[in-house]
């Protein structure tokens, strides 16, 4: 299962090297996150400029799940990561075209996002023991 993080306001006053310098620091929390160690392929993404605006800067994380306990996770360690910033930027989590937006770390917060791509007809994570196809 993939899923795509991006970092919005509240990063710092940097705008656009802001947001940049937010998702590095995301990807390298989430990859030294012991938790998702050998349950995540992660990469560090530029999102698609629209046209007459300048791309190139490394504004995603993209990350591919081996299974549904490492969503829990990952949800987790996005949400700690959030907590941790001086000031707390915007987390975007999109899974199968439906978006999310981490609001805090608290475990309604995992809960609610899992709910969301629950309700939205997302497919089911995989099962953690490999059973799936």
């Amino acid at each position: 299962m993939e899923v795509r993080l991006s970092v919005g306001g509240g990063v710092g006053d940097g705008g656009e090297a802001g947001a940049a310098e937010g998702t590095v620091s995301l990807y390298r929390w989430l990859a030294a996150e012991p938790e998702l160690r050998g349950q995540a392929r992660m990469s560090l993404e530029a999102e698609q400029a629209e046209p007459g605006h300048m791309g190139g800067a490394l504004d995603l994380v993209n990350v591919v799940l081996s299974n549904g306990i490492a969503l829990g996770s990952l949800i987790t360690a996005v949400a700690t990561w959030r907590e941790s910033r001086p000031r707390a930027p915007q987390i975007r989590l999109e899974r199968d075209g439906v978006v999310v937006t981490v609001q805090d770390a608290s475990p309604e917060e995992i809960e609610r996002v899992l709910r969301v791509w629950n309700e939205s007809g997302a497919p089911a994570p995989a099962p953690a023991d490999g059973d799936s196809e």
